[in-house]
C-alpha cells in the first residue's frame, strides 16, 4: 500500500509539472498572437493614415494649380510660361510651374490658342500634380486685353 502511495506521489507530481508546462506553452502562444496581430493592426493603421496623407496633399496640389489656370483666366497672371518657383507663404512648400505650348493650324499658321499646362509639385513629399486647359490668346479683344486670356468655351 505505501509503495502504490508513493507511486501515486509521484505521477501527481509529474502530472501537474506537464499541467503547468502545457498552460506556460498556452500563455507563450497567446502573447505571441496577440503581438503579432498587434504588428498587423500598426501596420494597417499606418498604411491608412499616410494613404489620408497623400489625398491630402493630392487635393492641395490640384486646388493650387486650379487657382493658378484661374488667374490666368481672369489676367491676374500673365499667360506665359513661367519656370519652376515656390508659391508665397503659406504655401511655401509647393512650387508651381507653367507650361504654354501655342497651337498651330494644320498649314502652320498660328490659330491663337495655346495649351497652358500648370504644374504643382511639393518640396518634401512626392506630390506631383498637372492641370491643362487650352485657352485662347487674343489680343485686345475678350475679357483682359492686357494679357489677352479669353477660356474656350
Amino acid at each position: 500500500m505505501t509503495r502504490r502511495t508513493t507511486v501515486h506521489w509521484w505521477e501527481s507530481r509529474q502530472g501537474r509539472a506537464r499541467r503547468q508546462a502545457a498552460v506556460l506553452l498556452e500563455v507563450l502562444l497567446a502573447l505571441a498572437l496577440f503581438v503579432a496581430a498587434a504588428a498587423v493592426a500598426t501596420s494597417a493603421l499606418n498604411s491608412s493614415l499616410q494613404s489620408v496623407e497623400r489625398q491630402k496633399l493630392s487635393t492641395q496640389a490640384l486646388n493650387h494649380a486650379a487657382s493658378v489656370l484661374a488667374e490666368l483666366q481672369l489676367g491676374i497672371r500673365p499667360v506665359a510660361a513661367l519656370a519652376r518657383r515656390p508659391l508665397d507663404p503659406p504655401y511655401q512648400d509647393w512650387t508651381c510651374e507653367v507650361e504654354l505650348t501655342p497651337s498651330e493650324s494644320s498649314d502652320g499658321g498660328i490659330t491663337g490658342l495655346a495649351r497652358v499646362e500648370v504644374i504643382i509639385r511639393h518640396q518634401q513629399e512626392p506630390v506631383v500634380r498637372r492641370l491643362a486647359e487650352v485657352l485662347r490668346l487674343d489680343t485686345g479683344r475678350g475679357t483682359n486685353s492686357t494679357t489677352g486670356v479669353t477660356a474656350l468655351p
